[in-house]
């Protein structure tokens, strides 16, 4: 089984949405400047509507950020759908990346509607966007990302939720991603996912190491690697190798669109490759699991299911996963949502209500490795249920970690052209 995050066309699906965001007006969505809503989107407490960001975003929207959540304006030709209609009788077309959802919770879906849902993958987001785009293709439910939302509302290509057809949201989900800041009111999306980014080593080769013992743990493979030259390893991705960089040199802006700091942590990462001959992928938790490698750059999910990659007689201890415990630390999350025209919009609003009912969430959990943002789903519980080895509780958070986490939002066409051309220089480094 390929995991959700392993490497797909030589990129991650995070490496190419961001090269989409690159250039913002290569991607020619409709209706992308001349949409027009018959109501405003309303600033939400402590937001805003335009320029509130420096660098605003499609359509005159502002650039979504925590401490300025963004209400994504209803089109007067895109509205959602009125409550109370039947479901369709499908098939219910599902536009997924590859293995990004336990079969099982798909087929109780059919069982409990009678219908059947047909998923298409897709491995690029350029790939998806276009065939959406295009019209050639039809389908009903989609994964957006959240630096790409703003240009799929402005553009129509997703369709407002009637959320009177998806109760698990607000029964189920934190209150933080009920009201989230990039969908402020939950107009569009409902979450899907949630991971962190942080450091992953194997204990049985590196017994003393600890990132939370150092007094910058986020310079761990700045201080640990020339000792373990090519042994160490970073993420092949742009947004979460420039984070790591500038979390290096003490920035926590990871939407940071200061030149100075972006070309510093370039210049790190640079100096990381000669000093410990650094090494990239997005599969660490093969790596980390056969040995090749004994420190890496990881997402929280990967590690969650590293023990089962490890070769026979590799105990679950020998993997151990660090991000701070006060959640200051690099976080995300998925969504899913509806996309316009969809041929069957009630199955979809029920189909998103399936994916966050709580036994579904942790099925779910069981295939992908990937925790979900529920109430009931806490640490705790995952490891309760043995879902994950209790050491590894780390790759799991609460929603008051998730709250101070830095989390990236869209960026200005400048910014993402600084953050582009310097992990270019990286990568040919």
């Amino acid at each position: 089984m390929s995991h959700p995050r392993e490497s797909r066309a030589g990129s991650t699906r995070r490496s190419f949405l961001r090269r989409a965001g690159t250039a913002a007006g290569a991607l020619t969505l409709p209706g992308v400047l001349a949409a027009c809503g018959t109501t405003a989107p309303l600033p939400p407490p402590g937001g805003a509507t335009s320029g509130a960001v420096a660098g605003d975003g499609p359509g005159g929207l502002p650039l979504a950020r925590p401490d300025v959540p963004v209400a994504l304006p209803i089109y007067h030709d895109n509205p959602a759908i009125k409550s109370g209609l039947k479901p369709e009788k499908g098939p219910l077309q599902l536009y997924n990346w590859l293995e990004y959802i336990n079969p099982a919770v798909v087929k109780s879906f059919e069982k409990k509607y009678g219908v059947n849902v047909q998923i298409s993958t897709f491995n690029t987001i350029d790939e998806a966007v276009a065939k959406i785009e295009s019209g050639d293709v039809q389908f009903d439910v989609f994964v957006p990302e959240l630096v790409y939302l703003e240009r799929l509302v402005v553009g129509k290509l997703l369709a407002p939720l009637n959320l009177d057809y998806i109760p698990n949201l607000e029964a189920n989900v934190w209150p933080t991603l009920v009201n989230p800041w990039y969908d402020f009111g939950s107009h569009y999306t409902i979450p899907y996912t949630i991971y962190t980014t942080g450091i992953g080593w194997r204990t049985d080769y590196l017994p003393h190491f600890n990132p939370a013992k150092l007094a910058k743990p986020w310079s761990a493979l700045w201080t640990e690697g020339p000792h373990i030259s090519g042994k160490v390893g970073m993420l092949d991705d742009q947004h979460e190798g420039l984070t790591m960089g500038l979390l290096h040199n003490g920035v926590t802006d990871v939407n940071t669109s200061n030149a100075k700091d972006i070309l510093a942590a370039q210049k790190s990462i640079q100096q990381l490759i000669g000093s410990a001959n650094l090494k990239f992928d997005t599969n660490e938790y093969e790596h980390l699991a056969d040995g090749s490698l004994w420190l890496h750059q990881a997402w929280s999910g990967d590690m969650a299911v590293t023990p089962e990659y490890a070769p026979k007689g590799v105990k679950p201890t020998a993997f151990a996963y660090w991000w701070p415990k006060d959640g200051r630390g690099p976080i995300d999350n998925d969504t899913m949502a509806i996309l316009h025209g969809a041929k069957n919009p009630v199955l979809a609003h029920l189909f998103l209500n399936h994916l966050i009912d709580v036994e579904s969430a942790f099925t779910n959990f069981a295939y992908i490795g990937y925790q979900q943002p529920l109430k009931a789903m806490t640490p705790e519980a995952v490891v309760h249920r043995q879902l994950v080895a209790p050491n590894l509780q780390t790759t799991l958070i609460e929603e008051s970690q998730f709250k101070n986490g830095y989390v990236q939002g869209p960026q200005s066409t400048a910014a993402q052209t600084l953050w582009e051309n310097a992990w270019a220089a990286v990568q040919s480094t």
